[in-house]
């Protein structure tokens, strides 16, 4: 039997106007009266959520619901009487989590945080021997933000290592000038995969007037609202600098694009004035892109993005900061509008460090309206919990949210619609592998949008190489919601002897709401389907993933690369992929998914080998199972057949 704790909520304002929240427990159920239902790891974060949730003067607490401990929002007590469950525990609160230090009058936002470098162009830097010091460092605990206020940087050549971010934080693309950016393979032979361990690095807001620039990178590496006005090739040259992107999203290029190696690529809402040369992707999407011109039929060419709002971005003019949250868009077409935004002054942002606890955040969160999370690694026992709509949380430098004890490091609550959370890695750090966690994000409001959501289960050094467990790396419970560039990975490597391989984890994306949007989709190694989507009426614009390397039971236990429950009578597929490497996974179907879904162009490949013998199926359509047209190591089908796409 689940035990209720019943509480009452107030609210004590101090003289600072930061709110507090202090709550009494009572014998007595409250009936009726509901608000919102959400999730709260602890009495705590329960009342804070009342705190926070208008109009709520109560809430009750109850354990071990369906998604954890769940919290009833209330705008007041009805008492009915004897308490819920076997027993009535009356808690004790202790004192509330005290709200983080603001920055002192007269400071920087940043002051302090040596993970940030805040750039004029008159600033010293030595870009070469940085990116020397960041090229191999994949599996370092060292993250970066390079804010470049606005300006011309001349000469500069920005090379961009793992965790590291290059930010114009000029208002429009075009006010942060630097002659390049560029990433190289991982080692200058090629050896060690070219550049397909390029992960984890990102650049936006700059403007780079050079005659070509290289940005040979995999996944987890997003150009965003950005102007290149030479050339922009995706690779080195030939083999071995092989590379498997990738997102591009709101890039103008002048010059000539050149995919190189890529195995696969997501572009969006971008502009082209030059040629364009991808016919060697296995599997591509020109979203919303205008130059592009004509392209083989493995690359997918759509007009127009459906509905998608651009990653909110940091703003400096004259000393003064803020986010730029942009505005959604419908039927989009070409680059955004910079100034199609609503700011978010500093003043109504918590800034976190890696140094703060999740109590300290959720504390410094109340009365805000927006979390800048600053470079570093975040330990977290309980999650980042957030209940208000239109909230803002917005990383720089690849904050790593490591989640503890089986809970999520992100919960986005029931009642909080419209939601923005952007450029987060998110972290397996629960060790006991034998007991079920929550997901890692587990995001229940309607209509939010998520940029640049990365996320991994392995073990890592800097978590003294723990084996690690997390059942689901992101959950979508809420409607409406929008995914924009994720690459959600368990392991396949690490620097700890292979432990990765002893880490456990279901789902790389479970999506339980309904009309729910994956753009630039990639989800690689989860021990079962790496996609399993409840929700109607979803849709997924390019899917890649590969399988797990060494599970031989994959495809007996009846997972797939990509599951649609039978239930569903509506989901749209564009460009979707599904690999394998290695030759120890077999009998194994990419795709299963009911009829009346609508799929078009999807591979299965296996990369390493020289057939496709080892997929039993492309695509089981309910019980009917196809091959697809095969050739060398890749099945493709254009289309569903039409008999099989009636329910």
């Amino acid at each position: 039997m689940m035990a209720s704790l019943p509480l009452i909520c107030q609210s004590a304002t101090e003289s600072n106007h930061s709110t507090l929240a202090m709550c009494s427990t009572q014998q007595t159920d409250c009936q009726a009266n509901d608000l919102a239902n959400t999730t709260g790891y602890s009495v705590d974060d329960c009342c804070n959520a009342c705190q926070s949730h208008a109009g709520c003067g109560a809430a009750v607490f109850v354990q071990g619901g369906d998604w954890g401990n769940n919290c009833y929002l209330k705008s007041s007590c009805n008492p009915v009487g004897g308490c819920v469950g076997d027993s009535c525990t009356v808690v004790i609160m202790g004192s509330p989590s005290p709200t983080p230090s603001p920055t002192p009058s007269g400071g920087n936002w940043y002051d302090g945080i040596d993970s940030i470098k805040v750039m004029t162009p008159d600033t010293p830097w030595d870009w070469w021997n940085f990116y020397l010091s960041m090229r191999q460092a994949q599996f370092s605990d060292s993250r970066y933000a390079f804010l470049l206020t606005r300006g011309n940087y001349g000469d500069a050549q920005i090379g961009v290592g793992y965790y590291t971010s290059i930010i114009g934080v000029g208002s429009t693309r075009n006010d942060v000038v630097v002659e390049s950016f560029y990433s190289l393979d991982l080692n200058d032979d090629g050896s060690g995969g070219g550049a397909t361990q390029n992960f984890w690095r990102s650049v936006e807001g700059v403007t780079a007037t050079g005659d070509s620039l290289t940005w040979a990178t995999s996944q987890a590496c997003p150009i965003r609202r950005s102007e290149v006005q030479g050339d922009l090739t995706l690779s080195l040259e030939g083999p071995p600098h092989f590379s498997s992107g990738g997102y591009i999203g709101d890039l103008s290029v002048k010059g000539k694009l050149d995919c190189g190696t890529q195995q696969q690529f997501f572009f969006r809402n971008s502009r082209f004035n030059g040629e364009v040369s991808c016919s060697g992707l296995t599997n591509g999407v020109f979203m919303g892109t205008v130059g592009d011109g004509n392209h083989p039929s493995q690359v997918t060419p759509i007009s127009t993005t459906p509905e998608v709002a651009e990653k909110p971005f940091l703003v400096e003019n004259n000393g003064e900061w803020h986010i730029a949250v942009p505005n959604k868009k419908s039927s989009s077409r070409d680059i955004g509008d910079d100034s199609d935004v609503s700011q978010i002054p500093m003043d109504d942002v918590f800034v976190a460090q890696a140094k703060h606890s999740a109590d300290e955040i959720n504390a410094g969160i109340r009365g805000k309206r927006a979390l800048l999370l600053t470079p570093g690694i975040y330990d977290l026992d309980h999650a980042i919990l957030v209940y208000q709509s239109d909230f803002v949380v917005l990383g720089i430098g690849f904050p790593t949210l490591v989640s503890r004890n089986g809970n999520s490091a992100v919960v986005i609550g029931e009642a909080a619609t419209n939601v923005r959370l952007a450029m987060v890695l998110l972290e397996a750090g629960s060790t006991s592998v034998s007991q079920a966690t929550e997901a890692m994000l587990l995001w229940k409001g309607s209509h939010g949008v998520g940029s640049d959501i990365f996320s991994r289960v392995g073990a890592f050094p800097g978590r003294g190489c723990a084996v690690t467990r997390a059942d689901s790396h992101v959950q979508i419970v809420g409607s409406n919601t929008i995914l924009d560039n994720t690459w959600l990975w368990h392991a396949d490597h690490d620097a700890c002897g292979g432990k990765s391989d002893q880490c456990t984890d279901q789902h790389g994306l479970l999506v339980d709401g309904d009309a729910v949007t994956a753009y630039g989709l990639k989800v690689e190694h989860t021990y079962k389907s790496l996609v399993h989507w409840n929700g109607n009426a979803g849709s997924v614009y390019f899917y890649q993933s590969e399988l797990p390397y060494y599970d031989s039971s994959f495809g007996s236990d009846g997972f797939a690369g990509y599951f649609v429950d039978p239930s569903v009578t509506e989901h749209h597929g564009v460009a979707l992929g599904v690999y394998i490497i290695f030759d120890q996974v077999k009998g194994v179907t990419a795709f299963r998914v009911p009829a009346g879904v609508d799929l078009q162009n999807i591979v299965g490949w296996v990369v390493t080998e020289p057939d496709t013998s080892q997929f039993e199926n492309l695509i089981c359509i309910g019980s009917q199972c196809y091959s697809g047209d095969c050739s060398g190591n890749k099945c493709r089908m254009g289309r569903l057949p039409s008999s099989a796409m009636t329910v």
